[in-house]
């Protein structure tokens, strides 16, 4: 995806956000849905505590714990329904 925007700060937030994303499992150790797990909450909280530095130096934390959460119930989501396809 080509972005339009020139920030490079948003664009490292999308880079991380990114990688955070594609590493989640479908599945937790078990076997089990990674939604049904007690390990989700570790997957959203890895987004939720991501920190990036800004051009000035400041600390910044981008995301909320329900937009970290949505984040991964998209993203596991949309890889079961590319699975099924």
């Amino acid at each position: 995806m080509k972005l339009k925007s020139k920030s490079s700060l948003f664009h490292n937030i999308m880079k991380k956000v990114d990688e955070q994303l594609a590493s989640i499992p479908l599945n937790d150790p078990q076997g089990s849905p990674l939604e049904d797990s007690i390990e989700f909450d570790m997957h959203v909280d890895s987004i939720k505590v991501m920190k990036i530095t800004t051009a000035k130096g400041e600390t910044i934390h981008p995301f909320s714990t329900a937009v970290a959460t949505q984040l991964v119930y998209d993203e596991l989501a949309d890889r079961r329904e590319a699975e099924q396809k």
